[in-house]
């Protein structure tokens, strides 16, 4: 399976409330179970 994220912030880079927190763990977690998952943020 493959998954997109598409994010207005993502805790690495920009944070302004909860968002940021589950844009940067869910998609870590997915990955250490083996699914491809990528995250896009705008600029």
């Amino acid at each position: 399976m493959k998954v997109l994220f598409c994010s207005s912030e993502v805790a690495e880079y920009a944070k302004t409330g909860g968002l940021a927190d589950v844009s940067s763990a869910l998609p870590k977690e997915l990955v250490r179970q083996g699914i491809d998952c990528r995250v896009v943020m705008p600029l």
